[in-house]
């Protein structure tokens, strides 16, 4: 049978009868006002990682929500797809915007200072040639370094610990009853092994 001439009660009390082609042809003819809904979402939504087609998809969600839900003694079909339609969208876009928000603040500067002398940061520790981009993708690059120390010798370990919570290579040395000048061999050693894992 065809349904394209059907106004929407007529098609949804054919999909109430369990008709298929009726339902597809209901959900159809909603999947362009979806479309203008997605569209116009994704230009006032840029930059938080989404694409068309997550929009659409939940937009097509809403709708068949609205159809399963719909009643006609509380308002017109249409009112009801499209307000399900832009609450699924909304949705999506508020979980994007909270990802893309906590990788914001999870985030750590490679120029946040190591030391209380603020001599070293993060990034020196880091080789001239390191890829981050690269190393993005392979792990997370200031928790691989942070880990890195259960590698090393309990000396290296103990300096390198020191060094990343803010004493003074003058105060290491006091402190393991070394000579400064061991202390700095030995945290040139510890970049010189850092950069192997990079």
């Amino acid at each position: 049978m065809e349904y394209k001439h059907f106004n929407d009660y007529e098609l949804i009390y054919q999909v109430r009868e369990k008709d298929e082609v009726a339902y597809g042809t209901l959900v159809e003819k909603y999947s362009h006002l979806v479309d203008l809904l997605a569209k116009k979402y994704l230009k006032s939504n840029k930059g938080i990682g989404l694409e068309y087609d997550d929009l659409y998809q939940e937009g097509m969600v809403g709708i068949i929500n609205a159809l399963e839900n719909y009643d006609s003694n509380e308002t017109l079909f249409y009112t009801l797809a499209v307000l399900c339609a832009k609450r699924e969208m909304e949705k999506i876009i508020k979980t994007s915007k909270r990802k893309k928000q906590m990788i914001l603040n999870d985030s750590i500067s490679l120029n946040k200072y190591v030391d209380d002398e603020q001599s070293l940061c993060l990034y020196d520790l880091i080789p001239s040639d390191y890829n981050l981009e690269v190393e993005y993708e392979k792990s997370n690059t200031y928790n691989s370094i942070l880990n890195y120390k259960y590698d090393l010798d309990f000396i290296d370990s103990s300096i390198f610990e020191m060094k990343l919570n803010g004493f003074s290579c003058d105060e290491i040395a006091e402190l393991l009853e070394l000579k400064r000048k061991s202390v700095d061999y030995h945290l040139r050693k510890i970049r010189k092994k850092i950069s192997k894992i990079a």
